[in-house]
């Protein structure tokens, strides 16, 4: 078994087949709304993609390097081990949508509660739970074994050269709690509708930015809205970056092209990079997040995105700015995403949330009268 893939090539492909069965929205909403077993499936997928990066450069160095063909070898049993445990976990998803429509036929009740579940406005605790509890071991268990072979990497001299592995960066933005954020289901559910919607006015790419002053939340609403199932599966190409104060077009598009999997040679050349990124994004329906955006330099912002024209109808970018200008420089007026405050309620929720984590907010009435002037 050991010979029939040994080969860097082989194994890129091998591994691409591997990113693909775990980029399925089946199987990513398995993991939804459990931010302990999402950790460690990004960590998963983090491991596959650092080997799988050299291992075009191990294949040119096996044939003289008895210790890099070794390396290879045992590597690839662990690629089957990863590919045996996505392929349980696809099944596991194909037999609960197949055993949920079934059930669904005999209770309408039964449907509803399951759609609720599916979409995530009630928890999921089936069989799924079970399920994942039972193979998460068995993710630990390659997770280490492969970080085992990315402490190799380096005393086996093995480098970064024209990776064609596509591993579909679902995990890259930092996680999301949805569960203490407060106030702002109005807000996602509008502006996912503007992602989604195409443009009368026939543009290719739309820029939506989310305006508000420093505090609201309008990252961490960027990152629900990255975060869902519908984004993800109506934009197959996504990429986030974090510009800031520190405005600096070439890191700005490695960044983008390191989101995006693009491989590209690391130079200063901007313009031979952004030609990379066009080529990358070319006929692609994407979705990029500039977070923190602060450069009002209309210039410099139309040099940035001109590598973004290549992309496919429908293509579109959120940005969060505080600065008004920013924004309407940036887009047009109707696709400008003003954020306002939470009501009063959701503060107290809020407050509640952090102030009595630990303690029961009823056990002390004072407390909470406190807590409610400080919300005001």
């Amino acid at each position: 078994m050991a010979a029939a893939l040994v080969g860097g090539s082989l194994l890129s492909a091998f591994l691409q087949v591997l990113f693909d069965r775990m980029a399925r929205p089946e199987f990513l909403n398995l993991f939804r709304n459990r931010t302990a077993d999402d950790d460690l499936l990004w960590k998963l997928k983090r491991n596959l993609h650092t080997v799988g990066a050299v291992l075009d450069d191990a294949e040119n160095k096996e044939i003289r390097n008895q210790s890099v063909k070794k390396w290879l070898e045992e590597l690839q049993d662990t690629f089957y081990e990863a590919e045996d445990l996505v392929d349980r976990i696809n099944t596991e998803t194909l037999r609960t949508k197949v055993e949920t429509e079934y059930q669904s036929t005999t209770s309408s009740w039964k449907s509803a509660l399951r759609r609720l579940c599916f979409e995530r406005i009630l928890p999921c605790t089936s069989s799924g739970d079970k399920f994942l509890r039972k193979i998460m071991p068995e993710i630990e268990t390659i997770v280490d074994g492969l970080e085992g072979y990315i402490e190799q990497i380096n005393p086996l001299g093995l480098q970064v050269i024209q990776s064609r592995i596509q591993s579909h960066q679902q995990y890259e933005t930092p996680l999301v709690d949805e569960t203490a954020i407060f106030g702002r289901d109005a807000d996602k559910e509008k502006i996912i509708q503007m992602l989604l919607s195409e443009d009368a006015n026939g543009d290719n790419i739309i820029v939506v930015p989310i305006v508000g002053m420093g505090g609201l939340g309008k990252t961490t609403l960027a990152r629900i809205v990255y975060k869902d199932l519908r984004v993800e599966v109506s934009f197959p190409t996504r990429a986030w970056v974090s510009i800031s104060e520190e405005y600096d077009a070439t890191r700005i598009t490695k960044e983008l092209l390191r989101e995006l999997d693009i491989s590209f040679v690391d130079s200063d050349n901007l313009s031979s990079l952004q030609w990379k990124l066009r080529a990358g994004l070319t006929e692609k329906k994407f979705l990029l997040v500039l977070d923190d955006v602060w450069n009002s330099n209309y210039n410099q912002w139309d040099n940035l995105r001109s590598p973004f024209y290549g992309g496919s109808r429908g293509s579109k970018i959120i940005v969060t700015t505080r600065d008004q200008n920013v924004a309407r420089m940036m887009a047009k007026e109707r696709s400008i995403y003003h954020l306002d405050l939470i009501e009063e309620e959701d503060c107290r929720s809020l407050f509640k949330k952090h102030a009595f984590e630990n303690r029961d907010a009823n056990e002390n009435a004072e407390l909470e009268l406190i807590g409610n002037k400080i919300v005001k």
